[in-house]
């Protein structure tokens, strides 16, 4: 948020990209979240360009959630798809393609204040949550 608001983004290639992509893919698979949230922040910290990462962060995510879904399938069996998943599943594919558009023509400033200001939304409610 403070980049998004203060300073102009300073292009850099990401220097820790393979440990970042370990932890976030098993926070997902593990806990059910965590990839976008720490894969996209930190790719943009490291000086990344946010529509880069914001695309191939969700194009990864993909892989990961297919992967983890697979899991949970065949240990857990068919059962565990209810109406809410499915839901679920439907509305993500159909705001992929919205996001992408969306990526695409905001310029790089309001997308680190949106992408920064989401996180913080999101974590501070999660701390809400948990303190509550």
């Amino acid at each position: 948020l403070w980049r998004g608001l203060r300073q102009t983004h300073r292009e850099a290639r990401p220097k820790v990209i393979v440990p970042l992509g370990l932890l976030g893919g098993f926070l997902d698979s593990a806990g059910g979240g965590g990839w976008g949230p720490i894969v996209t922040s930190n790719l943009i910290m490291q000086g990344a360009t946010p529509r880069r990462t914001i695309g191939t962060v969700n194009a990864a995510e993909f892989f990961v959630t297919l992967s983890a879904a697979s899991a949970f399938l065949y240990s857990l069996g068919w059962e565990v798809l209810t109406q809410a998943t499915l839901g679920l599943m439907i509305g993500g594919v159909a705001a992929a393609p919205l996001g992408a558009w969306l990526v695409k023509r905001v310029s790089v400033q309001p997308l680190l204040i949106a992408v920064g200001a989401l996180l913080i939304l999101t974590s501070g409610y999660g701390i809400f949550r948990a303190l509550s």
